[in-house]
């Protein structure tokens, strides 16, 4: 009797610890934040093998479009960029993903190498890192990276908990669930987040700082971690590109971000693309914010050209031809639906930056005096409207190739299905 009173209790104390475990895993799904799910989601649980991967802080998170890359140069790439983040989190990000994938390329945003600290103390700092943590499958890498990150002691078990098992922090959010939270919907955009406004930016101060001109990185945290970023891809013989996404860089960072291509030239591995120099982006039309993140023209422009700098360099396969990448071509038009939904309501200069990279047939009506704004000029030669067309005078009606003879009332911007020439999406009324 004792022998079987022993066995019940071990099947009911399984049954009970199966059963925890799956409220456990439930109720976090359900409770915890879903930022870093939406964005990295599929990376961690889709299964495919990537050609390049980006990390970095939020430039590089709204900066570089990989379904852009697929589109145009049949790169298949993966946005593993994230809000605020420090070089300590992208380096144990960088030695998570290089556990699962074995990339042609690795691409690093540099912004964030100019802090001095290893992470930020601030609640907001604290709240990016669940964006960037959360997603990450629990593994000895991730206890790793979060006792670094957060100076973790052994002792220190309430401060890792948090970030191991984020339900501890989320537990509460019963009255901040959303329709999102019981059906998370993860984005199609490959990790990236394109910004669909427009901040008119300031010319950046390049005169004052030529190209050539450094001074000491001054961060020994960021200095340490990017060189610890080189040394991880190149024990692993990848190839690293250390880059410097467009931004509203005061004068005062050019220079320590001009030192790191000294830094790069150390490393067989490793190379130094500083964008902020090479005129790829206009600050009038391509920043979302006063810090200069990039809106989605900005991106574009930035995503094509280090799709071409990639293929001028790397011999990448094209995965258009790929039937694993089918899905892509759904995803790419998905996120060019969004993008034109995003036209109703829009005032003209974020209608028409809304178009840039979309590859869409469109025609555009504007009246003479909206054409004396320099910002709406660059957009519609971006878009290509000859220059002829515009130093024409008078109402601009034109079409761009594959667009049918239809325009809107007043300003208006109409844009079609390239392969049915149904309307897709309009603004009119453009201010």
């Amino acid at each position: 009797m004792a022998e079987r009173g022993k066995g019940r209790f071990f099947v009911q104390a399984v049954c009970f610890l199966l059963g925890f475990f799956v409220l456990f895993a439930a109720l976090s799904r359900l409770l915890n934040d879903k930022m870093g799910l939406k964005y990295d989601g599929e990376f961690f649980s889709g299964g495919q093998q990537y050609q390049v991967l980006f990390f970095g802080s939020s430039h590089m998170f709204n900066g570089v479009l990989p379904l852009q890359l697929y589109r145009d140069y049949g790169i298949a790439g993966y946005n593993l960029g994230m809000t605020n983040e420090y070089p300590s989190t992208t380096y144990w990000r960088m030695q998570d993903a290089l556990n699962r994938q074995t990339p042609d390329l690795v691409v690093v945003d540099v912004y964030r190498a100019l802090a001095g600290d290893k992470i930020g103390q601030t609640d907001s700092d604290l709240a990016f890192l669940h964006n960037s943590m959360d997603s990450m499958p629990l593994s000895l890498t991730k206890v790793q990276a979060l006792a670094d990150i957060l100076d973790a002691k052994p002792w220190d078990m309430d401060q890792l908990f948090n970030f191991l098992f984020p339900l501890a922090q989320f537990h509460s959010r019963y009255n901040a669930l959303t329709e999102d939270d019981y059906h998370p919907y993860l984005m199609e955009t490959k990790g990236a987040m394109p910004l669909r406004v427009h901040h008119a930016g300031s010319a950046l101060p390049l005169d004052q700082v030529p190209a050539g001109q450094t001074a000491p990185l001054d961060s020994a945290v960021g200095e340490a971690y990017l060189r610890r970023m080189v040394e991880l891809c190149a024990e692993k013989e990848i190839p690293i590109l250390l880059l410097v996404l467009p931004y509203q860089a005061p004068a005062g960072e050019l220079a320590r971000l001009n030192s790191i291509a000294a830094l790069a030239d150390e490393y067989p591995n490793a190379s130094y693309l500083n964008l902020l120099y090479a005129d790829v982006v206009d600050p009038a039309t391509d920043f979302a914010d006063a810090e200069g993140h990039l809106n989605s023209a900005g991106a574009a422009k930035v995503t094509d050209f280090l799709g071409r700098w990639i293929c001028d360099r790397y011999s990448l396969a094209d995965c258009r031809q790929d039937p694993a990448f089918d899905g892509w071509q759904q995803n790419l038009l998905a996120v060019q639906r969004q993008q034109v939904n995003s036209l109703a309501g829009a005032d003209r200069v974020t209608a028409l930056m809304l178009l840039v990279g979309q590859d869409l047939p469109f025609t555009v009506q504007l009246s003479a005096a909206a054409l004396e704004d320099p910002a709406t000029l660059s957009l519609l030669e971006t878009l290509g409207v000859p220059e002829e067309t515009l130093a024409a005078g008078g109402t601009l009606c034109w079409q761009s190739p594959g667009a049918p003879a239809q325009f809107g009332s007043g300003d208006s911007i109409l844009v079609f299905d390239p392969q049915t020439g149904a309307e897709l999406g309009r603004a009119e009324q453009l201010g």
